[in-house]
């Protein structure tokens, strides 16, 4: 039988639910998640030493700072790049401390290096890059005719295979081919402008390097700081789960820097000096970028890369080499250069890989590209943890009836 103030508790708690529901829904139209959150936070606050309103608490929080984060992302923007900065670079500032440096000028001789390495960057790439894509800009009229020849020609084989009529087939491709591809390599300059514009907005941003210097000198106090929101009784808990995270998040991050290096400088070199096409350099930023897309990018590189080689008079022997090329880099970063610095660190199959991808995508834009494999591999271990821990309670369950 229940107990009659469980009873009462049970419907005191469902009247306030109600209540509280119906509060809410009557007053949509001006309230905002914020205080609707604090609002269930105060309530939940007077549960006591109850696991699910734990965990409510939790998700409420979590909802809040998405949504926040998403509401004013011009205002985290500098905070969540220096932040992530720090994070990469912690654990060679820790390097460092082990060795005798103190945690202040360890942090201010990594934010020198890379902010050298930023300006030594852009004098060097810089103007290659402008120079390539005004270069491009100029090409495009004669990219957009020859790719448009090249399938014209081709076109009656695949339309016979098919079994397709090919004259009303050329008509309506002879009509929306040439917008297309010159939308197509419209949007893609939009986007490389974009991120020249993105990089010069953080070289000018001042702050970035201030707070990228605080934020790493004081990380293991953060990490402390964080840590006392719990009580004493879960941080170990806690303070497993952050080690976990870390181990997913900051390794798969801090691989994904010089594997995206890697296939940028090897990419670009390869169409320099042996595709020797047009807009090597630029094609091999491009790819570096696009690497850190696991799985889509490397194509969406790859027939960009193709697309330019009709450029040539004769693209097939520079399409041929550009297959090379990108096989040699990306053979050699799969089977050498991933192995030995990601490991089994993430553990996605590559369905889940390039599904959180486009999930995160949808929500959260370039951040979400960014974002989307180490949050599904996050994901994951909880799910991986709650079913040990169901795991667990079954066979105490087991043992428990084998003993009565």
């Amino acid at each position: 039988m229940i107990d009659r103030s469980i009873k009462v508790q049970i419907l005191t708690g469902s009247v306030i639910f109600i209540l509280l529901a119906a509060y809410i829904y009557s007053a949509q139209a001006i309230l905002s998640p914020i205080p609707v959150g604090l609002l269930l936070l105060f309530v939940i606050s007077g549960i006591k030493d109850n696991p699910f309103a734990e965990r409510l608490k939790i998700a409420i929080w979590g909802i809040l700072i998405i949504w926040m984060f998403i509401r004013a992302q011009v205002i985290f923007f500098p905070f969540i790049v220096s932040f992530t900065l720090a994070y990469i670079l912690d654990p060679v500032a820790d390097f460092l401390v082990k060795h005798r440096f103190k945690r202040g000028l360890a942090s201010i001789i990594l934010v020198l290096l890379f902010c050298g390495l930023i300006v030594m960057f852009g004098f060097l790439m810089v103007p290659t890059l402008v120079q390539e894509i005004n270069n491009l800009i100029s090409s495009l009229p004669r990219l957009v005719d020859a790719v448009q020849i090249k399938v014209l020609e081709n076109l009656p084989k695949v339309l016979h295979f098919l079994r397709i009529e090919e004259t009303q087939f050329k008509k309506n491709l002879a009509d929306t081919l040439p917008g297309g591809l010159q939308q197509l390599f419209n949007n893609l300059l939009k986007g490389l402008m974009s991120i020249t514009s993105f990089v010069g907005q953080i070289l000018n941003i001042i702050i970035i390097p201030v707070l990228t210097f605080y934020i790493l000198k004081d990380f293991n106090s953060i990490r402390q700081w964080f840590l006392s929101l719990f009580t004493r009784r879960k941080r170990p808990r806690v303070s497993y789960y952050l080690w976990r995270i870390n181990r997913i998040v900051g390794g798969y991050l801090r691989a994904q820097v010089i594997i995206c290096t890697f296939v940028g400088i090897m990419t670009g070199l390869g169409l320099a000096f042996i595709a020797r096409i047009q807009f090597a350099v630029l094609l091999g930023v491009l790819a570096g970028l696009l690497n850190f897309i696991p799985y889509i990018g490397l194509y969406v590189g790859l027939i960009l890369t193709g697309l330019v080689a009709f450029l040539d008079p004769n693209p097939l022997f520079p399409l041929i080499k550009i297959v090379i090329v990108y096989a040699v880099v990306q053979g050699v970063e799969g089977a050498i250069i991933q192995p030995k610095i990601v490991g089994d660190r993430v553990g996605l199959h590559p369905v889940a890989v390039m599904f959180s991808v486009l999930f995160f995508a949808k929500f959260f834009g370039f951040w979400g590209l960014v974002i989307g494999v180490p949050s599904a591999a996050v994901v994951m271990f909880f799910i991986d943890e709650w079913k040990r821990k169901q795991a667990l309670l079954e066979m105490i369950d087991e043992r428990a009836l084998k003993t009565k």
